[in-house]
């Protein structure tokens, strides 16, 4: 087996982890990957030696590791306004009683970089740095604007804002709209996303409406990046 072949199964396991799966078991990873216990087994413990996971000795099931953590935060730091894009998102949130979220593009991803989680029980809940394919709302904006996609990036400047509901999960809706900085170059989307029940022909225009009031606070932000 490559040494290529060995990372690309590494990077396998460790994309198996996320909000519903914080803790994973062997015959998890093995169903997940489907790649064969000895060698979910052997690349673990290399994980394990370079602290990327933990193994829980009691029921043998793994989660991440600080070495994990460590990545995540030096990432996390090339964005320095990561604390008032959060007080941002958490207005939006109170106004809206929606979850609240900031992506941006990684690769052919889309990756929840700052997030506030409505405190409803019927929340739509995500973990920062989450990454998800590039579709529903959150990722039709960053392809209007990244892949230079004129159909999507039309129906914005018209709108302001898109619209979807059931596209990634069945009871989940959600309104996006792009961010830019002061020289309107673009650097993200922020959305709200609930239980789609909660989006109406009354309620996304309300949602566009909050979120677009913030547009000029996160161009001021964004300039400064």
């Amino acid at each position: 087996m490559s040494s290529i072949k060995v990372l690309d199964k590494a990077f396998q396991i460790l994309n198996s982890f996320g909000d519903g799966n914080k803790s994973i078991s062997l015959k998890e990873l093995t169903a997940i990957t489907r790649l064969n216990k000895s060698t979910i087994l052997r690349i673990c413990n290399s994980l394990i030696k370079h602290n990327f996971l933990i193994k829980n000795e009691i029921n043998g099931s793994y989660r991440l590791g600080p070495g994990s953590w460590k990545l995540g935060s030096i990432y996390n730091s090339n964005f320095k306004i990561g604390t008032e894009i959060r007080d941002i998102l958490n207005q939006i949130c109170e106004v809206t009683g929606q979850s609240a979220g900031y992506w941006v593009r990684a690769g052919k991803k889309k990756v929840c970089l700052y997030r506030v989680n409505s405190k409803s029980e019927l929340n739509h809940y995500v973990v920062e740095g989450t990454t998800f394919e590039l579709n529903s709302a959150t990722g039709k904006v960053l392809l209007a604007y990244t892949d230079k996609n004129l159909e999507l990036k039309k129906e914005i400047e018209k709108k302001g804002y898109i619209y979807t509901a059931g596209e990634r999960l069945d009871n989940i809706a959600s309104v996006a709209i792009p961010a830019f900085d002061n020289k309107n170059l673009f650097k993200a989307t922020v959305s709200v996303s609930g239980w789609k029940q909660f989006f109406t022909n009354k309620t996304v225009p309300k949602y566009y409406k909050t979120l677009s009031s913030f547009s000029n606070q996160l161009r001021s932000l964004l300039s400064n990046e």
